[in-house]
């Protein structure tokens, strides 16, 4: 008799720990009239101590006080009722896991022969302890509860799928009875047929849900691709607008008209171009665009990501521009033009060539010097000239060197990687 008044303390601890769980959970959704929480307290104990009196410690009987409960948290939070059937789903699978693991843990541990009469005692304090201990730790950490449902709210369908699962430890209690052939054979039938039914529900369901994640992810993928395009859309949009205002600022209005050209039909020169970036996005495509012409090779190779510098790509490109510009008209208007950069292990190296005049080597030293000048170039007015790149390319810690002999002059520029980016 004693052991019932206990079932009967502990069914009502557990109803209170539900309405108190779901309740917090809800955030503005609480009920605010502390009549109909007391209410449901009292139908929930009703329900897990007079199902199990009425019909025994039969397994259906878990199925049935468990369906009730959801039923009476439907009418008691009438207010956006599919919030708190997950909250109570969630506590009450936490519940019902905690008890069947300590019970079956308790009962292998205990020897039932050598503790003889003393063994139920023994085994039903120690149940009762650990449901009191399971207690205070639900109020403990509510808030990583609310965190839990929180997630499942997140989720597609989460309503469906947590009622659902939910009901899995219901399954696993009455196997576990199943198997110590403590059930009825009409229960166990009962039991054996709901759960084939169970299972192949879930199978059909998680089967249409790895269809649906297939979808989705492929238009995912679809989507990222179109983003992607989009960007490098966006970005050559902008340097080329970029390398129209470098052109006219430095009155190379026939080159402008030349790139413009080339803006409206990408198509146009095609040939004398060959890039490793098949789209031509790159910056030290975009940036050699506007010198394509008849009597102009380019041959671009770009394996670096110059996000990774601390230079800005604006003057990063109109650096490049300088030096593609100055390279035109040492080749006299005709000739190649080499582009490539890579990375190392710290450094991203730049290279530009041409196959046009050899620098002088009284002069070549020279160059990077401010104020410096030659018969052949006489308009000063060259985007940053090349004493103004060398101090950029300096200031972001990086050097720039040039060579040149009969068949070839190459600048190369080598910036640091920044570890940060």
């Amino acid at each position: 008799m004693e052991v019932q008044y206990i079932d009967a303390l502990i069914t009502i601890f557990q109803s209170i720990l539900f309405i108190y769980i779901v309740n917090y959970c809800l955030e503005e959704d609480k009920i605010v009239k502390i009549k109909e929480l007391i209410l449901s307290v009292i139908l929930l104990s009703v329900d897990g101590f007079y199902i199990t009196y009425l019909l025994g410690n039969l397994s259906i009987c878990i199925f049935i006080t468990h369906a009730l409960g959801i039923l009476i948290i439907y009418f008691t939070f009438r207010k956006n009722v599919l919030n708190p059937i997950i909250a109570y789903s969630l506590i009450y699978s936490i519940v019902i896991i905690w008890v069947s693991t300590f019970g079956n843990i308790l009962y292998v541990m205990l020897d039932v022969n050598s503790l003889e009469d003393h063994i139920a005692n023994i085994y039903i304090t120690l149940v009762y302890l650990s449901q009191i201990l399971l207690f205070i730790l639900c109020f403990l950490f509510k808030s990583k509860i609310k965190q839990i449902y929180k997630l499942l709210l997140d989720e597609s369908n989460s309503v469906k799928y947590i009622i659902i699962i939910s009901f899995f430890p219901d399954f696993l209690i009455s196997l576990y009875n199943i198997s110590y052939d403590i059930e009825p054979v009409l229960s166990r039938n009962i039991i054996v047929i709901a759960l084939i039914g169970f299972i192949i529900f879930n199978i059909i369901d998680f089967r249409k849900i790895k269809r649906d994640s297939d979808e989705i992810y492929k238009l995912n993928g679809i989507l990222t691709s179109k983003n992607i395009e989009l960007k490098n859309i966006k970005d050559n949009y902008n340097l080329n607008i970029l390398s129209l205002y470098e052109l006219c600022d430095m009155n190379m209005y026939q080159d402008a008209s030349n790139l413009l050209k080339r803006i409206i039909n990408t198509y146009q020169n095609s040939g004398n171009v060959y890039e490793k970036d098949a789209e031509g996005s790159s910056l030290l495509s975009l940036a050699t665009k506007h010198v394509i012409r008849d009597d102009i090779k380019v041959i671009v190779y770009d394996n670096a990501n110059f996000r990774l510098t601390t230079m800005k790509e604006m003057d990063l490109y109109r650096i490049i521009i300088n030096i593609v510009n100055n390279a035109v008209k040492a080749m006299k208007n005709k000739g190649t033009i080499i582009a490539e950069s890579y990375e190392d292990l710290n450094n991203i190296v730049i290279n530009i060539a041409n196959d046009g005049e050899k620098i002088p080597d009284n002069i070549i030293n020279k160059i990077f010097d401010s104020g410096f000048t030659t018969k052949n170039n006489n308009n000063k007015n060259h985007g940053y000239g090349l004493s103004i790149v060398r101090e950029l390319i300096e200031k972001n810690n990086g050097r720039i060197k040039v060579e040149s002999n009969e068949y070839m002059t190459e600048f190369t520029i080598v910036l640091p990687i920044n570890v940060d980016a």
